[in-house]
């Protein structure tokens, strides 16, 4: 792996615990919170592609396995895995890598906005927000269906945070490309 590669996975990692340091917002539906912090794994997808990206993701969750308070409201530890939100966390390397991959295929610089949007609306807040109701159904007392029509909350603003991600992935990819 290339000092540029380890360098760029470094900066998404920062950027994923900082978009962490917003408070997360509790909603009367479901036990799990509105989180801003989803966004930085569209965007590791969309920008670091389906390799680095997702090796960053993976890297974000061991140092919150291994007891850093990164996840938003200050959360980390094995036991996060183990918790109501485990259905969300286990889906963000898959949803970062099917980002990154259709990304790669379908639009690789990120110039066409609506197609990141799409691509992150879909394999990013459509994904998670799937596993994370299937997490919520198996890991409490809610069943399957009424955790995916409570998980109909998120759609808005995971709707706004994909096309936000979108947007940003293309000015960043410009920069990109017009240094090299």
């Amino acid at each position: 792996m290339k000092t540029k590669d380890i360098t760029k996975i470094a900066i998404m990692i920062s950027i994923i615990i900082v978009l962490g340091f917003f408070p997360p917002i509790p909603i009367s539906l479901l036990p799990v919170p509105i989180v801003i912090q989803n966004a930085g794994f569209m965007l590791s997808g969309l920008l670091l592609g389906k390799r680095n990206g997702t090796i960053a993701t993976m890297l974000f969750l061991v140092l919150v396995a291994i007891g850093f308070p990164l996840l938003a409201g200050g959360r980390g530890g094995l036991m996060v895995f183990f918790s109501i939100t485990a259905g969300y966390l286990v889906a963000y390397p898959f949803a970062t890598f099917l980002i990154g991959w259709m990304t790669e295929k379908f639009n690789p610089n990120n110039e066409k906005i609506m197609y990141s949007f799409g691509i992150t609306f879909l394999f990013g807040a459509l994904f998670i927000d799937f596993f994370g109701a299937l997490g919520v159904s198996l890991l409490s007392d809610v069943s399957l269906s009424k955790s995916l029509i409570a998980s109909l909350a998120f759609i808005p603003g995971d709707t706004v945070k994909a096309f936000i991600t979108a947007i940003l992935a293309k000015r960043i990819s410009k920069i990109l490309i017009q240094r090299r």
